[in-house]
């Protein structure tokens, strides 16, 4: 039977683990970036959201309200 560990092969798991880690790591790094953007994103379309809802609670916004003047013409 053939020994699993052999002394000539024990530098390959060193060398697997830390090509391993580091891919691991990179992609670690890529995800929090992603996940950083995907905030910004999300409060970019929450802040606009308030302002739309702002300026409809005021009065009529821009669209509505030339659709209100082209049909009262």
């Amino acid at each position: 039977m053939r020994p699993i560990l052999a002394k000539e092969s024990l530098w390959v798991y060193p060398l697997f683990a830390g090509v391993g880690g580091s891919f691991g790591y990179w992609l670690q790094g890529v995800e929090n970036r992603q996940l950083r953007i995907l905030a910004q994103r999300r409060e970019a379309i929450l802040e606009k959201r308030r302002r739309r809802d702002e300026r409809e609670a005021v009065g009529l916004s821009k669209p509505e309200e030339a659709g209100v003047l082209a049909a009262a013409a």
